[in-house]
């Protein structure tokens, strides 16, 4: 019931505005076959088709200046946000205004901003991830203010914070989350980096941390990220992205408070032509509490992403990721190396256009 009322929301929302402008409605996906190899004790491995990613976008511009987006989540629980009240079915949902000098004003849930070339890719164009991004807060509302400039553009948000302690839901304290961003354009699209400082209260959940019930006392998380990509002739792309997220107080006892510090390099080489797309990427992660070392993980994709034409609206994949991991490096090291196979696709298909 809850996908339905959601789908009628947005119809009327295009119908109310279907006069005045122009709307698109497309449904994207991913899925495939995964084997994965745990190389964990009394864990076995396995292999499944999964639908890993399946939504339905409504686009639209209302008059010149104002346009207006939504995303539903069809793999979503139904339910509604304690905190802003949104269904969380709703993935995006948010409306900008343009002014002449540049300047735009969205205000509703939409992601928020953390920074680095890792964080610019969509859901389903990803594969392994580095331990900065999977720590990324979930979409927000709030206000987003952004300039461009001569092919920058420079981001400021404002967003509500994780109000709930882990224990219970304090959504009434006033608590906010805020980032600041540059998206770069240098020489024509030569260089482009993505720049971003982010604070979220109690953000970072069990990602990062020993568990949800650290969250109790846990202080503010501060994302930090730095990217840069290089667009060179032939469609080759190089892209290096240096991040760091710290929580603090995260773990430890009230009086022994100790902060968590999850640093990520990520690098990325892609060969696209209009129709293939192989490319490689390489991840490290470390974990401290304070200056000790608890963790560590190197890890890679090798894969490879094809179409049977430019234009089609099917994008297949064969992807072998593979990873090195180190947990308790300051009590007894446990090392193990999972890795995986993905053959699928995605799939952008335009319902109305």
């Amino acid at each position: 019931m809850k996908i339905l009322n959601t789908a009628v929301l947005a119809m009327a929302i295009f119908s109310a505005s279907a006069i005045a402008g122009e709307h698109t409605i497309n449904a994207v996906g991913k899925t495939g076959w995964i084997y994965r190899n745990n190389d964990t004790a009394g864990v076995a491995n396995s292999s499944s088709f999964n639908m890993d990613y399946l939504r339905t976008t409504f686009a639209g511009v209302v008059s010149p200046s104002v346009k207006y987006f939504l995303t539903v989540d069809l793999l979503g629980t139904t339910g509604s946000d304690v905190v802003d009240g949104t269904s969380t079915l709703i993935d995006e949902a948010f409306v900008t205004k343009t002014f002449s000098t540049a300047t735009s004003f969205s205000v509703g849930k939409k992601a928020v901003l953390i920074g680095g070339r890792e964080y610019d890719y969509l859901n389903f164009d990803r594969y392994s991830l580095s331990g900065f991004y999977n720590a990324t807060p979930t979409n927000q509302v709030g206000l987003t203010v952004s300039q461009e400039f001569a092919g920058n553009t420079f981001i400021a948000q404002y967003f509500n914070g994780n109000k709930e302690n882990g224990q219970t839901n304090t959504n009434a304290q006033s608590k906010f989350g805020y980032s600041a961003g540059w998206y770069g354009n240098i020489l024509d699209g030569l260089i482009k980096p993505i720049v971003a400082y982010t604070v979220v209260p109690k953000a970072a959940l069990s990602n990062t941390t020993t568990g949800a019930g650290t969250r109790v006392n846990k202080g503010n998380d501060a994302f930090m990220a730095a990217g840069i990509q290089f667009n060179l002739p032939m469609g080759l792309t190089i892209e290096a992205d240096y991040d760091m997220l710290i929580e603090k107080d995260a773990t430890g006892a009230t009086t022994a408070k100790k902060d968590l510090k999850t640093t990520s390099m990520v690098g990325l080489i892609r060969y696209a032509t209009e129709r293939f797309a192989p490319f490689v990427k390489f991840i490290s992660d470390t974990s401290k509490l304070e200056s000790t070392k608890t963790r560590s993980r190197l890890a890679y994709d090798l894969g490879f992403e094809f179409k049977e034409s430019k234009d089609d609206m099917l994008r297949y994949h064969v992807v072998y990721s593979g990873s090195s991991v180190k947990t308790g490096i300051n009590t007894t090291t446990v090392k193990t190396s999972p890795s995986s196979i993905l053959i699928g696709l995605k799939f952008d298909a335009a319902i109305l256009k």
